[in-house]
């Protein structure tokens, strides 16, 4: 942000010279008045009150649970609750959600899946479970309504470098060479170098180089992981580690998708 003041060459200059150095205005000047920070979109302002009691931010826990219970008494009536969605150094970061598990401000969907059509038994399994556990997923035969009539490119542009919290890349040979799937890659990676946080997650069937992802990027191995198995991944990820099955779980056997046998049956191996 620019300063308002020529002796300082950013919005940081103003804050310190009067908050630090003067001490001449108080917080409800500085996020008012020269932040005003109740005019931002609301993903934003979601964004403040999360870095708010960010453990690096706000390093006294008991300051950070006073906060949180401030927060929510304000959220719930919008709909929202702050909740710990994951950990560092075992201290909580919390994140704003829908108390319907619909995702958080701003954020229509937690996950979006992008895959091929030739994959899609695999990919609706690890729909269907995350579905089951209340995440908000983009899955396109559970958007065949909305998206009737709709202009797609522009539509799933939208989707792929929105607001979602995650989107796992189902990657294989049909992934690469498929013209829906790369529209979709494109806006995804477009989301990650512009915010610059950890968005895509990428899932193999194969080997396949897709143009624009890191050799180095963390996967996981779809050849060694059943949907049941990837799912709890995700919902891991999301910080809800709870899993319902409403079905067997499947195992990959040579190499393809089967129900995991029972102790008193025999795995072919």
């Amino acid at each position: 942000m620019p300063s308002t003041d020529p002796r300082f060459k950013d919005a940081e200059g103003d804050i310190w010279q009067h908050m630090v150095n003067n001490s001449d205005w108080d917080e409800s000047e500085l996020l008012d008045r020269r932040l005003q920070i109740t005019d931002i979109p609301d993903e934003r302002f979601a964004k403040f009150l999360e870095t708010c009691v960010h453990p690096l931010v706000t390093p006294d826990a008991e300051r950070i649970n006073k906060l949180v219970v401030l927060f929510n008494g304000a959220l719930k009536n919008d709909g929202f609750v702050m909740r710990a969605s994951e950990h560092i150094s075992g201290r909580p970061i919390y994140r704003v959600e829908s108390t319907t598990g619909t995702g958080g401000v701003g954020h229509e969907y937690e996950v979006v899946l992008s895959f091929a059509g030739e994959d899609r038994e695999y990919v609706e399994r690890v729909a269907h479970i995350l579905k089951t556990n209340k995440v908000s997923v983009f899955y396109d035969n559970y958007e065949e309504a909305s998206l009737w009539g709709k202009d797609l490119v522009e539509h799933l542009h939208k989707v792929y470098s929105g607001s979602a919290r995650y989107c796992v890349m189902f990657i294989s040979k049909h992934y690469a060479d498929k013209v829906w799937p790369t529209h979709e890659r494109r806006s995804a990676f477009e989301k990650a170098i512009e915010t610059k946080e950890e968005y895509i997650l990428p899932a193999r069937f194969d080997d396949t180089e897709i143009p624009g992802l890191r050799k180095t990027t963390g996967y996981v191995d779809l050849r060694r992981k059943s949907p049941e198995h990837l799912a709890v991944l995700i919902l891991q990820k999301l910080g809800r580690p709870q899993i319902e099955f409403d079905h067997k779980p499947t195992a990959i056997i040579g190499g393809e998708l089967q129900e995991e046998k029972t102790e008193d049956e025999d795995i072919p191996f």
